[in-house]
């Protein structure tokens, strides 16, 4: 045994291959698989939807940075730990310099394992569950530098990569997750291409809000993410997701000018999420209710909101009521024209491909939308 270890040594501070260093060692020397007791996982090495690599029709993608030990994942030769997912879910014999080089987190968790005489110790590690389904991938990246990425289980992957600070990978998935954005991003602004595109070949709206949010993304993927969310605002406003997204973010979302839907359902989105989230400070409604551009919604919302007083208790809001009504009075009049400028009278266009936005100069008149049910009578508009 002590030549093997000398010889794999020897290969790994060459850099090569320790298994084609081996290659002259009879076939019951060399490598053997470790496999669980009924523990039966995809294998990493192929892709996870036979070959179909392109992300434009749902498949998948495979990165690779250098090869070193992968013939060594999960490898019963020469290991010296075993690292056990979820209570033995899933098991893995390890090589602890090999992916104490990869990740720095689990360098210093395993060198915290005690010894117990001969016996192999166990790393436990707790995951989510699709964390835990995508581990061994996870873990041939960190052996092999390859990796099959989907649309499927690409977040989850990047997740255990920032856990375990494995920049490579990192970088593969983030990547990944931009083309997939930014796929969707084209698909569903272009007319030929068709909206439902989007949903076919990217992300759900869900997922995409959870980009959004994460705290583990970077910037980049973050910011394009939320500007899926605005094109697709009709999808996430009518999502159960809608009602656990943060304020900061319906905030952003209202105040953008190339949020898609019609003004009347942003109205009542916003007050739907209030209400989910029981919100109280006074401060917070306004924020929400100021982004509304009352003079996009219909004559008939407008006369309601003003008849029933529905924003008695928030006077900036019902000042932008006020104004909208004027606007409508008064728009046709040459003279009145100046008077009606501001982000409130700009209306909501998408940005086409070259970056170029074309406001209309007059805001057209918005389909009769049904009055929303909350500001119908006073018992059931903002109070506080």
């Amino acid at each position: 045994m002590l030549p093997d270890r000398l010889e794999f040594c020897t290969s790994f501070l060459t850099g090569k291959d320790p298994v084609k260093c081996r290659g002259d060692l009879p076939v019951e020397g060399k490598m053997k698989r470790f496999s669980g007791q009924n523990q039966q996982y995809p294998d990493p090495s192929q892709p996870p939807d036979q070959g179909q690599n392109s992300f434009n029709t749902g498949g998948s993608k495979k990165c690779k940075t250098s090869q070193s030990f992968e013939s060594l994942f999960d490898s019963e030769s020469l290991s010296d730990v075993r690292i056990s997912i979820n209570d033995g879910i899933y098991t893995f014999h390890g090589h602890k310099m090999i992916i104490g080089l990869k990740s720095p987190i689990l360098a210093a968790l395993m060198n915290d394992l005690p010894t117990t005489g001969e016996e192999t110790p166990v790393l436990h590690l707790n995951e989510t569950e699709e964390c835990s389904h995508v581990f061994h991938r996870f873990l041939y990246f960190v052996y092999s530098g390859a990796v099959w990425l989907h649309r499927d289980y690409v977040v989850p992957l990047q997740k255990l990569a920032v856990k375990y600070d494995v920049v490579p990978l990192i970088q593969h998935c983030e990547n990944y997750i931009l083309q997939i954005l930014n796929s969707t991003f084209s698909s569903v602004r272009s007319p030929s291409r068709g909206e439902d595109r989007g949903e076919q070949t990217g992300f759900s709206v869900e997922v995409t809000c959870d980009l959004h949010e994460s705290n583990s993304m970077g910037e980049h993927v973050k910011n394009v993410a939320f500007m899926v969310l605005c094109t697709r605002a009709k999808d996430i406003i009518h999502s159960p997701r809608w009602r656990t997204c943060g304020y900061d973010v319906v905030c952003e979302l209202l105040k953008n000018d190339e949020c898609q839907a019609v003004e009347n359902a942003l109205l009542t989105a916003a007050t739907n999420w209030m209400k989910s989230n029981n919100l109280q400070d006074k401060s917070k409604i306004e924020g929400i209710l100021t982004n509304i551009r009352y003079p996009l919604l219909h004559r008939r919302v407008l006369y309601h909101l003003q008849k029933n007083n529905a924003f008695k208790n928030f006077p900036p809001v019902q000042d932008l009521v006020n104004a909208a009504i004027r606007y409508h009075c008064f728009k046709d009049l040459p003279e009145a024209k100046g008077d009606f400028k501001g982000i409130q009278y700009t209306p909501r266009v998408p940005r086409p491909p070259d970056g170029a936005r074309e406001v209309p100069a007059v805001l057209p008149d918005p389909d009769p939308d049904p009055v929303p049910q909350e500001y119908e009578n006073t018992t059931s508009s903002p109070q506080h």
